[in-house]
């Protein structure tokens, strides 16, 4: 089920590493494995998996494969990126 972001599901959003993770795949990354930017590997791995992955997949901004990794935009993703900028630095977010 996909949900538009409003005010009330701006939540999503709270969390730099999400809104990383939204530039990232503007910028074309299309797995998780290109989602690691610093770190160990499999505490990114599990991180992205287990929170900020299926949070963006609910709300509808990304579809996400677990079996894959693979990771592409969604139908809210054009308004989230559009709300990007009304957050503080999604830049360096990723690596949050």
């Amino acid at each position: 089920m996909t949900r538009s972001i409003v005010p009330s599901n701006r939540s999503v959003f709270v969390i730099p590493r999400r809104r990383g993770i939204v530039a990232a795949v503007a910028d074309g990354v299309a797995t998780v494995a290109d989602l690691r930017h610093r770190g160990r590997p499999e505490e990114i791995d599990e991180d992205l998996r287990e929170n900020h992955l299926p949070a963006l997949a609910e709300a509808g901004i990304i579809e996400w494969d677990p079996e894959t990794g693979e990771v592409s935009p969604g139908p809210n993703f054009e308004e989230a990126l559009a709300r990007l900028d009304s957050f503080p630095s999604a830049a360096v977010a990723a690596d949050d």
